[in-house]
């Protein structure tokens, strides 16, 4: 199963949650296709962002490639 890894591009303002350059997370899926192409894959790396930081990645409107960097790791 490959390991996604997910890291803020920029510091942002969004909706009154604030999100810092630099925050990562790791999510494991069942295939290789990029979890932010699917909203189930959104979803769960709204639940790791949230999970580690308390930051709420749906609000923000910061679920895309322009808000975060993504590497598959084996």
């Amino acid at each position: 199963m490959p390991i996604w890894k997910f890291t803020t591009k920029m510091k942002r303002n969004c909706n009154g949650v604030f999100i810092e350059k630099g925050m990562t997370v790791e999510v494991v899926t069942p295939t290789t296709s990029n979890p932010l192409n699917n909203p189930q894959g959104r979803d769960q790396i709204a639940a790791a962002f949230m999970t580690k930081y308390g930051v709420d990645m749906k609000k923000a409107q910061s679920l895309s490639s322009g808000y975060l960097d993504s590497v598959m790791s084996k």
